[in-house]
């Protein structure tokens, strides 16, 4: 039987450890329940280390090394190489626009380094890796705005709609392959 694979982005460690907001809390734990097992394994990339702020890890005290040591049961810490640090800056420098709308005015955005480095590390999963089901789990809809240059970036969730002028590149079509989901667990109620 195939195990069922997920590399979680940052918010979810966030959300996890911090309770906030309410809404998937019981799907997240759900999967970590099952990954201390042998039904599903969880990656993080350590790049999370360094997108988690000491100040955002709540009145516990807590380093974020400590918090993800407390989940090393349930998680497989994967450090960044030079290829997928390389396909995050390939990532990165691509233009990005949306897919709707008239050639001379659709909407750009830049994809974050963070995401950048996330996407490149689930392809490098899949690709060099050989990690099987697969699913990138993530709340990024492109929502926020981004803290660095203060725009809207690309989506996780809904990459491919801003790929307008890259879609038939190999490297994106490796991002739009991917799963990229919300964690919806199968036994837990939709929020």
């Amino acid at each position: 039987m195939a195990v069922n694979a997920f590399l979680w982005d940052t918010c979810l460690v966030y959300r996890w450890f911090n309770g906030r907001p309410p809404e998937y809390v019981d799907h997240i734990e759900k999967f970590l329940e099952e990954a201390k097992g042998t039904k599903s394994e969880i990656y993080v990339s350590t790049v999370t280390l360094a997108e988690i702020a000491p100040s955002k890890m709540g009145k516990s005290g807590l380093s974020p090394g400590q918090v993800l040591a407390s989940m090393s049961k349930s998680f497989i810490l994967f450090d960044t190489t030079p290829d997928i640090m390389s396909l995050a800056g390939y990532l990165r420098d691509q233009r990005y626009r949306h897919v709707d709308g008239p050639e001379n005015k659709a909407a750009t955005r830049q994809l974050s380094l963070g995401d950048s480095i996330h996407l490149a590390t689930a392809v490098a999963l899949k690709e060099e890796f050989g990690v099987q089901n697969l699913s990138l789990h993530t709340f990024d809809e492109g929502k926020k705005r981004d803290g660095e240059s203060g725009k809207k970036t690309v989506p996780i969730i809904g990459f491919q709609n801003w790929c307008r002028d890259c879609q038939n590149d190999e490297e994106i079509q490796k991002v739009i392959s991917l799963q990229r989901t919300k964690p919806v667990h199968p036994q837990c109620p939709l929020p």
